[in-house]
């Protein structure tokens, strides 16, 4: 059983308009901003946004998940060509969550931050405040763009859970498409293969910049659990990794009858190396341009990579153990990159062929290499920044790693790889350190208990106290959720 919390007050999911799901503590060190009292001439400039928000709440809490949709155009160059600017979600003067944007000069895009966290019902300022700010070259956050304050999400019976939480299906199409339901809404969706790891791997950066789940299909059937999320989320857009001998031409025509508006599109190349090659052309680089490599002979040491490379908004592609294909270079001439991601050993992936790989843009070359794949899968997740969040999947199989990689990157959330049966040290030191020092932190085990059993988790819900949360503010104490100016 999960750790369980008194509620305190109400009887959900009928929340009355001067209630709200309280925060139970701070959001933490990433919590400090600089609120300046107006917009500099050189702030992104916002055409125009939207925000849907969803309460999922239960008699034990509530999963808060509001999507905030923008059209922003970049006027000052924080660095690499792009402004920056912060999305930043208040509860009563604290810090839930926050996203950094990166928007190119010159150009107006659309972007999507998605924003999230999990409280106890209690009373204070009506719903939630989302704030625009500008953001310097480091990504501090300065002066107000705009804000919403209160805006009240929609409620709905859903699941919830404080510390650990399970997403687990029969399966793993099942359990892809309850990771697809952690999206209130998606205009893409990304499909690969169930049976091999190859398109998965280098798809799961693509959705996760696309704002949209990675779903998977047999190859020449469409299964009933991905057919109910496609339908649920009708998207505009979907995107089908992989050839035919991956996903039948017949499995594309049933996605296209579930969504007839959408525009389906199919991203394939003459092999795996190829097909990689295709997807990365598609990822949109962000001010620092990176690359990842990983082999396309096995997928252990690969799988932390494509959760960090989707972290990066960087391309993941795929080379041999001693060869660098060409549809593999040829993608690497045309890119842009001085950093170079490499997950395994000179067994793995030759000293030669990273060399190479590093060498066709004067990159440098950083080679995540354990003892076998969870220190290597440690080493790669010791690159994630402490947010509070972090999801757990069996290293022993591919796609539940793979498939809560959007989720992961919507959340700021590490992925960490365990055994069936227990998580590794190395793996266990750094969930500790992603996890510790927030006030409402949250593991989400990927996969059912055949996947990693009640010993994991069991295990990880170790790391967590169990004290009593903080009172929340009295009723009518606030009317904003936002810190006030002077």
């Amino acid at each position: 059983m999960a750790l369980r919390r008194t509620r305190l007050s109400g009887t959900p999911p009928t929340t009355p308009p001067g209630h709200r799901w309280g925060p139970l503590a701070a959001f933490g060190a990433a919590g400090l901003l600089a609120v300046a009292a107006a917009v500099p001439a050189s702030a992104v400039t916002v055409d125009d946004w939207d925000v849907t928000g969803i309460q999922f709440v239960n008699a034990d809490c509530s999963r808060n998940e509001y999507v905030v949709n923008l059209t922003v155009a970049g006027t000052s160059d924080d660095g690499g060509g792009f402004d920056k600017m912060r999305v930043t979600l208040w509860d009563d003067g604290e810090i839930m969550d926050t996203r950094l944007l990166e928007i190119p000069v010159g150009q107006t895009v659309n972007r999507t931050a998605f924003l999230s966290f999990v409280g106890l019902y209690g009373t204070g300022a009506p719903g939630v405040g989302i704030t625009l700010y500008e953001a310097d070259a480091a990504g501090v956050a300065g002066a107000t763009i705009d804000s919403k304050d209160p805006f009240i999400p929609e409620d709905q019976e859903g699941p919830c859970e404080f510390n650990v939480e399970r997403i687990g299906g029969p399966d793993r199409i099942a359990t892809a498409a309850l990771l697809a339901q952690r999206f209130i809404v998606a205009d893409t969706v990304v499909i690969a293969t169930s049976t091999d790891y190859p398109d998965a791997l280098t798809a799961a950066p693509l959705a996760e910049q696309e704002a949209g789940p990675l779903l998977l299909t047999r190859p020449t059937h469409l299964p009933s659990a991905t057919r109910g999320e496609i339908t649920r989320l009708q998207p505009a857009n979907v995107i089908v990794v992989g050839g035919t001998a991956s996903i039948s031409n017949g499995v594309v025509d049933d996605i296209q009858d579930l969504v007839p508006g959408a525009t389906v599109t199919r991203l394939a190349g003459a092999d795996r190396y190829a097909t990689a090659a295709a997807v990365a052309a598609e990822i949109d680089q962000d001010s620092t341009p990176e690359m990842f490599l990983a082999t396309g002979e096995g997928f252990p040491d690969a799988l932390v990579l494509s959760a960090l490379a989707s972290r990066e908004n960087a391309p993941l592609v795929l080379a041999k153990a001693g060869h660098l294909p060409s549809a593999t270079r040829a993608f690497l001439e045309t890119a842009s990159y001085d950093n170079l991601r490499v997950a395994g050993g000179t067994t793995v992936l030759s000293d030669a062929v990273v060399d190479e790989a590093a060498a066709i843009d004067g990159a440098t070359a950083t080679r995540y290499a354990g003892a076998d794949r969870y220190e290597t899968a440690a080493q790669v997740l010791a690159q994630f920044p402490a947010e509070g969040k972090v999801m757990v999947a069996t290293g022993e199989e591919f796609a539940d790693a793979l498939t809560a990689v959007p989720v992961a990157g919507r959340t700021g959330a590490g992925i960490a790889l365990s055994r069936t049966d227990s998580v590794p040290g190395s793996v266990m030191t750094e969930v500790e350190r992603l996890t510790g020092g927030f006030g409402s932190p949250l593991v989400s085990i990927v996969g059912g208990e055949a996947a990693l059993s009640s010993n994991v988790y069991d295990q990880l819900l170790a790391l967590f106290p169990t004290t009593a949360p903080a009172e929340p503010a009295a009723p009518g104490s606030m009317t904003s959720n936002a810190p006030q100016e002077d």
